[in-house]
């Protein structure tokens, strides 16, 4: 037997007994919700850390929201983030962080980035409508896939949200199980619904 005393300071073992009662790991049924127009909450509040650059040196927010329905409720939409870079709509100026604030209902003019800020910082809890889709993105290899249509269909008519990347068929990790990528639900470029005022 191997000598692992000099490890040092381990916590001690919980009793595991490995019998026919051992709770066995079970392969997930996690499914994303299909791409829609879904209503959701801002965060509780904005740390620091929301804020960010983008590559071109543009103000970026991380506002990652909770849905409230119609399926879906209590999942977080992870690392949605939106730039305040602008673009012309029309012969306006437009933004991705406009949209978000037009879709909570906010109403003004920006004229500082502290502006912006205190913007974002006053939709804490509030309910906007947006629609949302599904992306892949497998970092080892720079695949991506955007659009729920485009991902595997499965014997029910539904899509599922674990794909294997092309490029990695037949490639295992080390319990022998074949790579996958999972989607994430993102709100796509022009995926906010402005406020009716409601």
């Amino acid at each position: 037997m191997s000598d692992i005393s000099h490890l040092g300071g381990l916590n001690p073992i919980e009793q595991l007994d490995i019998d026919n009662t051992y709770p066995v790991a079970k392969e997930s049924t996690f499914q994303l919700p299909p791409k829609g127009v879904y209503t959701l909450r801002a965060p509780d509040s904005f740390p620091s850390a929301a804020f960010g650059a983008t590559k071109n040196g543009d103000l970026s927010v991380q506002i990652d929201p909770i849905i409230v329905g119609p399926t879906g409720e209590g999942m977080v939409v992870r690392f949605v983030k939106i730039s305040n870079k602008a673009f012309k709509r029309g012969n306006q100026n437009a933004s991705q962080v406009g949209d978000y604030l037009a879709a909570c209902g906010f109403q003004g003019s920006l004229r500082t980035l502290d502006d912006v800020v205190e913007a974002v910082e006053s939709t804490t809890g509030i309910l906007y409508k947006a629609k949302l889709d599904w992306r892949a993105y497998n970092k080892r290899t720079g695949f991506s896939l955007e659009g729920m249509e485009r991902f595997p269909k499965k014997e029910d008519g539904t899509y599922s949200s674990v794909l294997v990347d092309p490029a990695e068929v037949g490639k295992t990790d080390e319990t022998g199980r074949q790579l996958v990528v999972f989607a994430n639900l993102t709100i796509p470029f022009g995926g906010f619904i402005p406020s009716t005022g409601n």
